[in-house]
């Protein structure tokens, strides 16, 4: 199973300054330490990444709460974000050649090749993440796309079906970059490589990702695909 935003594609590649900015604006009138306040922020956005953007904009609302202030749903919070990050998003697509992570093409035609089955399961919306994989040329890889979007399972979901087919949990392997899908692979008792990538060169491990992923319990790291012996180690 693969993550798709920040582990296989960059289509939102700095998208956690991005949110973390916009809910700085909210944040930093509300108290006197603003290097605390986006610290703390930073927290809960990494903790949730990897789910639907409504859990990390719920969690922006209690924040501001807590601070005293009056804050707008998670939803609305959401759309916000969202707006934001749709023109960062177009203006990629138009020139989609570098928008995936090194070595990712390569990977998912190595795992195809040994018959394991591939699925592709984001928290970014479902109608999104098809068309983006169809136009990075990685689609036909995927033996089932799993996006956000009302009835389709989450990640712990997919999991859960895959288990549920006669899958045995040690044969699970999981590729993220959020703490939601390696801690759910985990939870199973699967192999969950953490893609600590530092965006958007995507040569070097980023150290914050790392510490993160090693805490929800990662068993590699990676800062791409691109070391020939990845599958033979795993």
């Amino acid at each position: 199973m693969f993550d798709f935003d920040g582990t296989v594609a960059l289509v939102r590649a700095g998208w956690m300054p991005l949110m973390l900015d916009m809910m700085m604006e909210t944040l930093a009138p509300l108290g006197p330490d603003a290097e605390a306040l986006r610290a703390e922020a930073e927290d809960y956005v990494a903790r949730f990444t990897g789910k639907d953007t409504v859990h990390q904009m719920n969690a922006f609302a209690d924040h501001v709460r807590a601070l005293g202030g009056t804050p707008l749903t998670g939803e609305e919070y959401k759309a916000e974000f969202m707006q934001i990050m749709e023109h960062r998003r177009s203006a990629r697509l138009k020139a989609p050649a570098n928008l995936l992570v090194p070595g990712t093409r390569e990977l998912l035609a190595a795992l195809k090749a040994r018959g394991l089955q591939v699925y592709l399961a984001s928290g970014s919306a479902h109608d999104e993440i098809v068309f983006e994989s169809e136009l990075l040329g990685i689609a036909p890889f995927f033996d089932g796309i799993y996006g956000s979007a009302p009835g389709r399972p989450n990640k712990r979901d997919l999991l859960r079906q895959i288990l549920d087919s006669g899958i045995d949990g040690e044969e699970i392997l999981t590729f993220g970059d959020g703490r939601v899908e390696i801690e759910e692979t985990k939870a199973v008792g699967g192999l969950a490589v953490g893609v600590a990538t530092d965006e958007a060169e995507c040569l070097e491990v980023d150290a914050k990702k790392r510490g993160w992923l090693i805490d929800a319990g990662a068993d590699y790291i990676v800062p791409n695909y691109l070391d020939e012996g990845l599958l033979e180690i795993l």
